[in-house]
Protein backbone atom coordinates (compact mmCIF):
# COMPACT_ATOMS: atom_id res chain seq x y z
CA UNK A 1 0.00 0.00 0.00
CA UNK A 2 2.89 2.50 0.68
CA UNK A 3 4.57 1.15 -1.96
CA UNK A 4 1.31 2.51 -4.75
CA UNK A 5 0.93 5.66 -2.69
CA UNK A 6 4.54 6.70 -3.48
CA UNK A 7 3.99 5.66 -7.06
CA UNK A 8 1.22 7.97 -7.30
CA UNK A 9 2.50 10.96 -5.61
CA UNK A 10 5.50 10.17 -7.78
CA UNK A 11 3.35 10.12 -10.88
CA UNK A 12 1.88 12.80 -9.73
CA UNK A 13 5.20 15.12 -9.13
CA UNK A 14 6.72 13.72 -12.67
CA UNK A 15 2.67 15.20 -14.30
CA UNK A 16 3.54 18.65 -12.23
CA UNK A 17 6.57 19.14 -13.40
CA UNK A 18 5.32 18.37 -17.25
CA UNK A 19 2.72 20.89 -16.61
CA UNK A 20 4.89 23.25 -15.68
CA UNK A 21 7.78 22.66 -17.99
CA UNK A 22 4.78 22.95 -20.94
CA UNK A 23 3.52 25.87 -19.28
CA UNK A 24 7.11 27.82 -19.52
CA UNK A 25 7.60 26.14 -23.03
CA UNK A 26 4.27 28.01 -24.63
CA UNK A 27 4.99 31.35 -22.36
CA UNK A 28 8.20 31.63 -23.49
CA UNK A 29 6.92 30.66 -27.48
CA UNK A 30 4.27 33.24 -26.64
CA UNK A 31 6.57 36.13 -25.69
CA UNK A 32 8.82 35.56 -29.27
CA UNK A 33 5.84 35.51 -31.11
CA UNK A 34 4.75 38.67 -29.69
CA UNK A 35 7.82 40.24 -29.71
CA UNK A 36 8.50 38.94 -33.62
CA UNK A 37 4.88 40.82 -34.77
CA UNK A 38 6.57 44.11 -32.76
CA UNK A 39 9.36 44.02 -34.83
CA UNK A 40 7.57 43.39 -38.26
CA UNK A 41 5.57 46.03 -37.43
CA UNK A 42 8.41 48.38 -36.73
CA UNK A 43 10.42 47.25 -40.01
CA UNK A 44 7.01 47.73 -42.03
CA UNK A 45 6.68 51.68 -40.42
CA UNK A 46 10.64 52.18 -41.14
CA UNK A 47 10.05 50.98 -44.67
CA UNK A 48 7.34 53.42 -44.99
CA UNK A 49 9.42 55.79 -43.88
CA UNK A 50 12.47 55.21 -46.03
CA UNK A 51 9.81 55.04 -48.72
CA UNK A 52 8.34 58.33 -48.13
CA UNK A 53 12.47 60.01 -47.07
CA UNK A 54 13.30 58.40 -50.90
CA UNK A 55 10.42 60.23 -52.50
CA UNK A 56 11.37 63.88 -50.82
CA UNK A 57 14.94 63.28 -51.77
CA UNK A 58 13.99 62.50 -55.39
CA UNK A 59 11.88 65.98 -54.87
CA UNK A 60 14.53 67.79 -53.97
CA UNK A 61 16.90 65.92 -56.53
CA UNK A 62 14.43 67.05 -59.77
CA UNK A 63 14.29 70.73 -57.95
CA UNK A 64 18.45 70.95 -57.58
CA UNK A 65 18.41 69.85 -61.09
CA UNK A 66 16.02 72.78 -62.37
CA UNK A 67 18.02 75.40 -59.93
CA UNK A 68 21.06 74.55 -61.85
CA UNK A 69 19.40 74.57 -65.43
CA UNK A 70 18.60 78.14 -64.59
CA UNK A 71 21.74 78.93 -63.21
CA UNK A 72 23.40 77.66 -66.39
CA UNK A 73 21.13 79.25 -68.33
CA UNK A 74 21.53 82.54 -66.72
CA UNK A 75 23.96 84.09 -69.32
CA UNK A 76 21.39 83.15 -72.28
CA UNK A 77 19.67 86.37 -73.25
CA UNK A 78 16.52 84.65 -74.27
CA UNK A 79 16.12 83.21 -71.03
CA UNK A 80 16.48 86.48 -69.17
CA UNK A 81 14.12 87.87 -71.12
CA UNK A 82 11.76 84.81 -70.52
CA UNK A 83 12.17 84.98 -67.02
CA UNK A 84 11.38 88.75 -67.11
CA UNK A 85 8.29 88.52 -68.69
CA UNK A 86 6.74 85.60 -67.17
CA UNK A 87 7.75 85.69 -63.69
CA UNK A 88 8.48 89.75 -63.05
CA UNK A 89 5.80 90.85 -65.73
CA UNK A 90 7.83 92.97 -67.85
CA UNK A 91 7.31 93.69 -71.07
CA UNK A 92 9.07 95.47 -73.99
CA UNK A 93 8.55 99.13 -75.16
CA UNK A 94 5.06 99.73 -77.14
CA UNK A 95 3.74 96.23 -75.56
CA UNK A 96 0.90 95.73 -73.31
CA UNK A 97 0.54 93.01 -71.48
CA UNK A 98 -2.76 91.36 -70.46
CA UNK A 99 -3.10 89.28 -67.24
CA UNK A 100 -5.99 86.60 -66.64
CA UNK A 101 -6.78 86.31 -63.05
CA UNK A 102 -8.68 82.96 -62.24
CA UNK A 103 -10.54 83.12 -58.66
CA UNK A 104 -9.55 80.84 -56.14
CA UNK A 105 -10.09 77.36 -55.29
CA UNK A 106 -12.89 78.64 -53.18
CA UNK A 107 -15.32 79.35 -55.33
CA UNK A 108 -15.82 75.79 -56.44
CA UNK A 109 -18.70 75.74 -53.81
CA UNK A 110 -20.86 78.55 -55.77
CA UNK A 111 -19.77 76.84 -58.92
CA UNK A 112 -20.88 73.33 -58.45
CA UNK A 113 -24.23 74.93 -56.76
CA UNK A 114 -25.38 77.20 -59.41
CA UNK A 115 -25.00 74.15 -62.41
CA UNK A 116 -27.83 72.44 -60.74
CA UNK A 117 -29.71 75.52 -62.32
CA UNK A 118 -27.89 75.82 -66.08
CA UNK A 119 -30.25 74.02 -67.59
CA UNK A 120 -33.67 76.00 -66.88
CA UNK A 121 -32.42 79.35 -68.35
CA UNK A 122 -34.24 82.44 -66.23
CA UNK A 123 -34.79 81.01 -63.13
CA UNK A 124 -31.13 79.93 -63.12
CA UNK A 125 -30.09 83.33 -63.15
CA UNK A 126 -32.84 84.53 -60.74
CA UNK A 127 -32.21 81.43 -58.61
CA UNK A 128 -27.67 82.63 -58.46
CA UNK A 129 -29.08 86.03 -57.87
CA UNK A 130 -31.13 85.09 -54.91
CA UNK A 131 -28.14 83.06 -53.64
CA UNK A 132 -25.88 85.56 -54.07
CA UNK A 133 -27.80 88.34 -52.10
CA UNK A 134 -26.32 85.34 -49.22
Amino acid sequence: MDFKKKQKSEFALKNFFIRVGAFLIFAFAGILIISDIKIYLQGKNLKQEVAKYENQLEQLREQNRKLEEKIANSDNPDYIEKVAREEQDMQKEGETVVSFVFPENGDNKNKISSSKFENLGWLASFANWIKGLF
